[in-house]
C-alpha cells in the first residue's frame, strides 16, 4: 500500500505523524518504507540520519528526478526497523529536472519496482503544491490528511479538498484508479482547550461530512512528541507512556483494517 500523508499547509504535524505511524506499522510486523519529500529533510533527521550532511547520491529523489532509466532510488535502513528515502536541499534542483522530463507518472513507474519489497510505502508530502506533490498524488493508492485543530488549518481545509479533486481528475485522465481517501486525522489536539474541541467538532460534524471524508480520532499534542524529534527517535521509544502513542496505534490499526 502506498500512502500519502498530505496537507498543503506546513506546521500541521505531518512529519511527526509519518515518523510515528511508520514505526508503529513496523512494530506490527509490516515492512515499511518512509519517503521524505521536503527539502528540509526533517523526517530523516527524526530518524537520526542527518540528511543535511549527506551527499546527493544518498537522496531518494536523485534517481527519480534526474534519470529516465530503470535505476532504483537510494533507500537506507534505520536502526528502528523501517527503511527511509531521504531528501535534503538537493531536492530543489532535482525537482526542476523532474519538471523538464514532463513525465507525470515518473514516480509511479519507479515505485513499481520498489513497492513490492514493502507492505507500506508512506510519503511525507511537502508543505506546498509542487511537481513532487503532484507526482506523489498520482503514485499513491491511499491518502491521509492531517489537519491541525486551529482556526487557520481548519479554514484552509477547502483548499486541501480542491487539490484532492484536481488529483482525482488527473488520475482519471491517466486512466488510474481513484485515490482512496482514508480520511482526516486532527493533529496537535489539546482536549483541554475549548477552541480545539470546537474545531474538532466543526471538522467531524460539518466540514468533512460535506466532502464525504471520514474523520478519525485526534492525535493529541504533548511536549514529548517534539522532544522525540530532538532525540532523533520515534515517540514510542522516547516516551512509551505518552498518551499520543495510543492515538497513533489506533490510527495504524484502522489503516490495517
Amino acid at each position: 500500500m502506498i500512502l500519502a500523508i498530505f496537507n498543503q499547509s506546513g506546521g500541521v504535524g505531518k512529519t511527526s505523524l509519518t515518523r510515528d505511524l511508520g514505526y508503529e506499522l513496523g512494530t506490527l510486523g509490516k515492512r515499511v518504507l518512509l519517503v521524505d519529500a521536503d527539502p528540509q529533510g526533517t523526517l530523516g533527521s527524526f530518524y537520526g540520519l542527518s540528511p543535511a550532511e549527506r551527499p546527493r547520491s544518498d537522496m531518494f529523489w536523485t534517481t527519480v528526478c534526474t534519470t529516465t532509466d530503470d535505476a532504483l532510488p537510494t533507500i537506507l535502513p534505520t536502526k528502528f526497523g523501517v527503511d527511509i528515502g531521504l531528501a535534503n536541499r538537493f531536492l530543489i534542483g532535482d525537482e526542476l529536472a523532474l519538471m523538464q522530463q514532463q513525465d507525470p507518472a515518473r514516480l509511479l513507474n519507479v515505485l513499481d519496482a520498489v513497492s513490492e519489497k514493502y507492505d507500506w510505502v508512506i510519503f511525507d508530502c511537502p508543505p506546498k503544491i509542487s511537481e513532487i506533490t503532484l507526482q506523489i498524488l498520482l503514485a499513491a493508492e491511499r491518502l491521509l490528511v492531517p489537519v491541525q485543530t486551529e482556526a487557520k488549518s481548519v479554514e484552509s481545509f477547502a483548499e486541501v479538498q480542491l487539490e484532492i479533486a484536481k488529483a482525482q481528475r488527473r488520475r482519471k485522465n491517466l486512466r488510474l484508479s481513484p485515490l482512496d481517501i482514508f480520511g482526516v486525522v486532527p493533529t496537535l489536539f489539546n482536549p483541554r482547550l475549548i477552541l480545539h474541541r470546537h474545531h474538532f467538532e466543526e471538522l467531524s460534524k460539518q466540514i468533512c461530512p460535506s466532502f464525504g471524508f471520514a474523520v478519525h480520532a485526534p492525535v493529541r499534542d504533548y511536549i514529548s512528541v517534539s522532544e522525540a524529534g530532538t532525540r532523533r527517535m520515534p515517540l514510542k521509544l522516547y516516551a512509551p507512556k505518552c498518551p499520543a502513542n495510543q492515538d497513533v496505534t489506533a490510527l495504524a490499526r484502522q489503516l490495517l483494517k
